[in-house]
């Protein structure tokens, strides 16, 4: 294989797609279309001759643009300038969601809206966000974004002696219900990077048709925590470097909201922060404050792998093959064959959140169509048009 050659776009999908009904509000008249189809239509870098990734040639492989997404030097571009709001949650928590242009500059109005959830430990700082933003709420489009930033990231406080995990869906419901009381004529695409798109596609499965959300995109998801998990352990990489930085990360968020996680019984501190792996980490705090009894109890709850063929939106996934956190053989290809209202893109190349393109300053390829896609639910609105499934 030889990724400067390109790395052409795979898809994986039901041959019949859902049909959504594209209804003109001023004659009434109505066109049906499957989904598939319509996203061929208006995502030429998902689907057709122009569907190609070409890597970066001096990151030609997945370790090496993931390497690239964690350490490079992005401050300087991509800027986006958030006002930051604070949601209460039933148990005394609170969520910190950043909004995109701040409201002071865009009052709340029935702006169509990109809700966010970033990775493990990350936030709306990222440049992967960022840079998708960037594209999406700037003209010619003009969308609202709000980012919601799990419990203690993002430079923010925690007040009740609970962190986050990959399975817990509770505070994104909160944080939907407070986006809704915000803007409640807005229509709603939630876009989630990595652990952030696990918890989207969990929550989407269990809310089934009941969801705000009128379509969603994963990247980056890892879907399979148990297959993943035992994946990463078993290469060098996964486990002395890949493993104990995620480790160290989860740590440092630990330690620095000691004086209120210690209220929780259930977990040493001091043990959590030994942890020399990811795994361990999440056996000595994670599991144990959200009652499980073993780890890989907690990975299997968690996983979305089990609720990919239960998501009743439109919902676009795409992974990169070589993703050396995201192991391809926890990807689901055939849910995603099974149930019609969901999409699998993969490439051969990418890493994890990474997909750069481009010599002397790269750039993320994977902006191209996630930006397409979300503008392509949109666009219908925008022109006065239904669309409804």
């Amino acid at each position: 294989m030889f990724p400067f050659l390109g790395s052409p776009v795979k898809i994986y999908s039901n041959p019949e797609t859902v049909k959504i009904n594209v209804r003109n509000k001023a004659t009434k008249e109505t066109n049906e279309i499957k989904l598939l189809d319509y996203i061929s239509k208006k995502c030429p870098s998902l689907i057709g001759k122009n569907a190609v990734y070409y890597p970066t040639i001096w990151l030609p492989n997945g370790h090496l643009q993931t390497v690239y997404a964690a350490y490079a030097n992005f401050d300087g571009i991509h800027l986006i300038n958030y006002e930051r709001q604070l949601v209460e949650t039933p148990d005394g928590g609170q969520i910190a969601v950043d909004w995109t242009p701040p409201i002071s500059q865009k009052p709340f109005d029935n702006t169509p809206t990109i809700v966010v959830l970033h990775r493990l430990t990350g936030g709306s700082h990222e440049s992967y966000i960022r840079c998708l933003l960037e594209v999406l709420i700037t003209p010619p489009h003009n969308y609202r974004a709000v980012v919601i930033n799990f419990r203690g990231c993002a430079e923010s406080q925690i007040t009740s002696p609970r962190l986050y995990s990959a399975g817990v869906t509770d505070d994104l419901r909160t944080c939907l219900r407070y986006v809704q009381k915000c803007i409640p004529d807005s229509p709603l695409i939630a876009v989630g990077f990595s652990m952030g798109a696990n918890v989207l596609v969990k929550y989407l499965g269990e809310e089934g048709e009941n969801t705000p959300l009128i379509a969603a995109v994963s990247v980056g998801n890892p879907f399979d925590l148990v297959g993943g998990s035992r994946a990463l352990e078993r290469t060098y990489l996964g486990k002395y470097a890949y493993s104990p930085t995620m480790a160290t990360n989860l740590k440092k968020c630990l330690k620095r909201h000691e004086h209120i996680m210690k209220q929780d019984k259930k977990i040493n501190i001091s043990y959590g922060i030994s942890s020399r792996s990811i795994r361990e980490f999440d056996s000595r705090i994670t599991s144990k404050c959200f009652g499980y009894e073993t780890v890989d109890h907690y990975y299997r709850d968690a996983s979305s792998y089990f609720y990919v063929t239960k998501v009743r939106v439109p919902l676009l996934c795409l992974n990169a093959e070589d993703d050396p956190i995201v192991s391809a053989e926890c990807l689901p290809f055939d849910e995603s064959i099974y149930n019609p209202y969901c999409i699998l893109a993969t490439t051969y190349c990418g890493g994890h959140l990474g997909w750069f393109t481009g010599f002397r300053s790269p750039t993320r390829w994977c902006i191209k169509p996630l930006s397409e896609f979300c503008i392509a639910i949109f666009e219908p609105l925008r022109l006065g048009v239904l669309l409804t499934i």
